[in-house]
């Protein structure tokens, strides 16, 4: 675990970075059913430009706001499909990683603009 003095992650950590944990939840439930219903809900805020996020108090967001909520969950579905379920099979294949770094980057890019309108600009 992280905690421990010096970092060594084995085949039961997972980082995220190297290779995931094994086993067919990871692979089959995280990697693949996942993925799937993330890509299903990000469709969804992009084609009604409304995202509903929280459960008590919930935070509706719509236009461009939502476009790019629906931009960052898209792109977190390839992220996870790539670190659990090809990371599962071919451990650390270049394609897996760039697939990875394809999905961060799309990620980090629509939660960024999201929080920029929100939170600097104030759009709603």
């Amino acid at each position: 675990m992280w905690w421990r003095s010096p970092h060594n992650p084995t085949a039961y950590d997972d980082d995220l970075e190297d290779q995931p944990a094994q086993g067919w939840f990871y692979q089959w439930v995280l990697g693949a059913a996942l993925p799937a219903a993330l890509v299903a809900f990000g469709f969804e805020f992009l084609l009604t430009r409304t995202a509903t996020l929280g459960g008590r108090y919930p935070l509706t967001l719509h236009g461009m706001n939502a476009i790019a909520i629906g931009i960052a969950t898209i792109s977190l579905a390839p992220f996870l499909h790539f670190h659990y379920f090809w990371g599962n099979v071919y451990n650390q294949a270049w394609w897996a990683v760039l697939g990875k770094i394809i999905g961060a980057t799309g990620f980090i890019a629509g939660l960024a603009i999201a929080i920029v309108r929100l939170g600097i600009f104030g759009f709603a």
